[in-house]
């Protein structure tokens, strides 16, 4: 149902692209991207902005790998960025800086990479930051981005895990489905927020990859 006299918002969140050092459990490690990297977010940006940007600002991660590029872009646009610490990537732990086969070699038969996707609401990275933590902190800092949102359109450069924290909250889905989408590197979706009489709807479009 579409409320003609709501208050609308629409951000575009986009995972980074690869960075240094390949696929691996990186958490909060602070690998800035590679060159393959800069090029996927490049292409993407460039599909969600075919006739120029249209963003008011940029929201980033603090990571390197979200937060460099979310400042060129900004220099790149005269746009106005805006780091947020909620929206770092769930700290993982023993895994952090592995790849999935090394982190596996260190389970001793228990595949617990398996289990934490398969149900984050019963598991967690260990030595790492509980689920539930973590989609209550992203909630956190998306809950005052739609509150008070930077402009009409802002992008938000962002992480798998994070972006899927804020699917699962957008969706109204448990917390067993935190993990439910594995999405590549600079893919990208577009959430519009209304604001109306009756409250406040959201609807998710995946745009692209």
């Amino acid at each position: 149902m579409r409320f003609p006299d709501a208050e609308v918002t629409t951000l575009d969140l986009i995972r980074h692209g690869e960075p240094v050092g390949g696929r691996m459990l990186r958490g909060t490690t602070d690998h800035p991207l590679s060159e393959r990297g800069w090029q996927q977010m490049q292409e993407a940006i460039e599909a969600l902005g075919r006739e120029g940007p249209p963003w008011d600002a940029i929201v980033t991660s603090p990571l390197s790998r979200c937060r460099q590029f979310a400042h060129w872009l900004g220099e790149l646009h005269a746009l106005p960025v805006r780091v947020v610490p909620g929206l770092a990537e769930m700290a993982l732990g023993e895994w952090e800086g592995k790849t999935h086969a090394e982190a596996r070699a260190l389970e001793a038969g228990v595949d617990r990479q398996a289990a934490l996707w398969s149900d984050p609401s019963r598991h967690a990275p260990p030595g790492g930051e509980a689920p539930a933590s973590f989609d209550a902190r992203v909630g956190n800092a998306w809950q005052a981005l739609l509150a008070r949102p930077p402009g009409r359109h802002v992008l938000v450069v962002c992480h798998l895990f994070v972006t899927n924290a804020v699917l699962r909250q957008v969706l109204e889905q448990p917390i067993s489905r935190l993990l439910a989408f594995d999405l590549p590197y600079a893919a990208t979706c577009r959430i519009r927020h209304e604001r109306h009489a009756l409250g406040e709807t959201s609807l998710v479009e995946w745009i692209g990859r």
